[in-house]
């Protein structure tokens, strides 16, 4: 929370980002805050929570193309994050088996992704 700007309290020491201080303005820019727990629909799948993210972001140009794109795009961030073997797994919760929480963490990271890319 510290690094991220997120709490304010005093600290002591300096903070660099690739060597060199940091810019609050820059690094809002160039970085990402992801809570430690995301709250997900136990009953969805993980390409749907990534697809949810994806659609959101580019549902402005929703032409047969960019559709395609999206897919492939989901399909990129599920191997990129380890997500691909499983893909069509649910979420899980309380009252349903799901997928790992380390795999919770990265779906929630790759939401974060999906929900940034341009």
């Amino acid at each position: 929370d510290m690094l991220a700007m997120k709490k304010t309290s005093q600290y002591s020491g300096e903070v660099l980002v690739n060597g060199h201080a940091r810019d609050p303005v820059l690094f809002r820019r160039i970085a990402a805050y992801v809570g430690q727990e995301d709250h997900m629909p136990a009953y969805w799948k993980v390409r749907e929570a990534l697809e949810f993210n994806a659609t959101l972001k580019w549902q402005h140009n929703a032409t047969g193309s960019s559709r395609k794109n999206v897919g492939d795009f989901i399909d990129n961030l599920l191997e990129a994050f380890g997500l691909s073997s499983v893909a069509d797994t649910y979420i899980g919760g309380a009252q349903v088996r799901g997928i790992s929480g380390g795999q919770r963490r990265r779906v929630t990271l790759a939401r974060g992704v999906a929900a940034q890319a341009s």
